[in-house]
């Protein structure tokens, strides 16, 4: 049995966890967890409150929270599952458990037509984790990504509709997303104002700065700070200059809030978060199994964005 049961990008700290399976042979299992099934290549069986889900290729189950369910699969399958952290979800007033829900299985192609959130969900989500683009980026892209859909998804099942998309266009939201996160992560040693963000956002002052709270959870000052902290953590990771160089080429205006950002997150110092660093082995690199794993995912977004019948599901850039 080939299992990664441990959440393969845990150092991102997201709302949810991401399992890879090649072989997997779960036994019957209850978690709190809203979980999305995604079998990439060959063939299982979820069994859910007793009755029996044949699975194939391209095919995407959502298993409830609180539902006895196991999962088999046969030898050369290639699955992956997303678990949606309940506490994330209930810090955004969505209270899946309280929704009554169907199983079925549905095809991705039926849901690329009819249904496009889920299948949005697992693409976009998929090529993010596999990109080669800063981790810090790639992690504030997938936050925006993942509350929109999870906002969708929880309100169109409260209209029994389940997923049906015909009057929303996530393709703006995202769009938005982007160019919010990278615009910032281009211009972080600048002062940057929302009157900035509006201008490359099309939408009002006013409006930007609502869009950020609802997408990322957090004001954009905040973001703004935090994405000029995690480019001082790297640089005092990997460089040898100064605190005072890397607060200002981290776009502090003082090297005393920096210290002060350390203190209030990691209780230590600017100088001895460096030394505490260089004694850590640094453990975020994949292991090799996974790393393969990781290639024939990327295989399959590619075939994914080369099939006409799901080429409303491509993204804003390919891996």
């Amino acid at each position: 049995m080939k299992e990664f049961c441990n959440d393969v990008f845990e150092d991102y700290k997201l709302p949810f966890a991401t399992y890879l399976a090649e072989v997997i042979d779960h036994e019957n299992i209850v978690h709190e967890e809203l979980e999305i099934i995604w079998v990439i290549k060959g063939n299982a069986v979820i069994s859910c409150e007793g009755i029996d889900y044949l699975m194939t290729a391209q095919t995407v189950f959502l298993v409830y929270m609180y539902r006895l369910h196991s999962v088999k699969s046969e030898e050369g399958s290639i699955i992956v599952s997303y678990r949606l952290k309940k506490e994330h979800l209930h810090q955004h007033n969505l209270f899946f458990e309280k929704v009554p829900f169907k199983d079925r299985v549905y095809t991705f192609e039926e849901l690329a037509i009819k249904y496009r959130q889920v299948p949005l969900l697992v693409v976009q989500i998929i090529k993010l984790l596999l990109s080669e683009e800063k981790r810090d980026i790639t992690r504030y892209k997938i936050i925006g990504y993942y509350n929109r859909y999870i906002f969708d998804l929880y309100h169109e099942l409260l209209k029994e509709r389940y997923l049906d998309i015909k009057h929303v266009n996530p393709d703006e939201y995202l769009n938005r997303i982007h160019m919010i996160v990278e615009y910032t992560y281009a211009h972080f040693q600048e002062k940057i104002s929302l009157d900035d963000l509006a201008e490359i956002t099309h939408i009002s002052r006013y409006r930007v700065s609502h869009f950020i709270k609802e997408a990322l959870g957090i004001s954009y000052r905040d973001f703004l700070q935090n994405s000029r902290f995690e480019q001082a953590l790297k640089l005092l990771k990997e460089t040898n200059h100064s605190i005072s160089e890397i607060s200002k080429n981290s776009g502090f205006s003082d090297h005393k809030y920096l210290n002060m950002m350390l203190k209030e997150r990691f209780h230590t110092t600017a100088l001895k978060y460096r030394k505490s660093i260089l004694k850590k082995k640094s453990c975020s690199e994949l292991s090799i199994s996974t790393y393969d794993f990781i290639q024939e995912l990327k295989t399959c977004i590619k075939k994914i964005e080369a099939d006409k019948s799901f080429q409303n599901l491509i993204g804003l850039e390919s891996l």
